[in-house]
Parts: C-alpha cells; sequence; structure tokens
C-alpha cells in the first residue's frame, strides 16, 4: 500500500470533491506536479484516492506514484 506523503502525478488530473468519481469536480490540475497527500481511501472509479493537503480535494492516485 502506498503511503501518506508527497506524489508525483503523470498527467491532467480532475480533483473531486470527494473519494470517487461519483463525486462532482472541483476544478482540474493540468501537467505534471508534486502534491502532498494527507488521507488515502478507497472509492468509485479508481483502486486508491488521495486527499490533497492543500485541502483542493481528491484526486485518483492511480495516476500518480510515490516520491
Amino acid at each position: 500500500a502506498r503511503g501518506l506523503g508527497d506524489v508525483y502525478k503523470r498527467q491532467d488530473l480532475n480533483i473531486r470533491k470527494g473519494p470517487g468519481t461519483n463525486y462532482g469536480k472541483t476544478g482540474k490540475y493540468t501537467g505534471k506536479g508534486v502534491f502532498t497527500i494527507v488521507e488515502e481511501a478507497s472509492g468509485q472509479g479508481a483502486s486508491c484516492w488521495g486527499k490533497l493537503k492543500s485541502g483542493a480535494g481528491w484526486i485518483s492516485l492511480d495516476y500518480a506514484k510515490r516520491i
């Protein structure tokens, strides 16, 4: 299992209100970048979701890797 901490995203990601594709989108990050994940949860549409430290919402960790 992935631990909490910094992850590097590899592609554009939707940010969602909760851990799943059944939650509405709150925004999108384009390009590559590094983000800090403070919580992980299972949910619809991905094997694991990560809560962004910034409070912006949740991203699919299927498209990110821990660094």
